[in-house]
């Protein structure tokens, strides 16, 4: 079965056809524990924001329940290929 799961990549602000770094290894994975939902393969990020120091993206646990992934912006470039 296949798994939907979320990367990141850091493009060049003057050609964003050029990519500076990306993730090898998945941010965010669906987890089997306690999830009961229509497409348990998947996951749905919402959308994502930022605070002063740090990202957050909210995304779907079950269909009635949402957590929150949240990350330092200088930790998330360091991690990228």
């Amino acid at each position: 079965m296949r798994k939907y799961c979320i990367g990141a990549m850091l493009l060049d602000k003057a050609d964003p056809t050029r990519v500076l770094g990306r993730s090898r290894v998945p941010l965010l994975s669906p987890s089997d524990a306690g999830r009961e939902v229509m497409c348990p393969i998947s996951f749905i990020p919402a959308a994502h924001w930022s605070m002063p120091g740090h990202l957050f993206m909210p995304y779907d646990i079950a269909d009635s329940a949402v957590g929150f992934a949240t990350v330092r912006p200088g930790a998330l470039v360091e991690s990228l290929d």
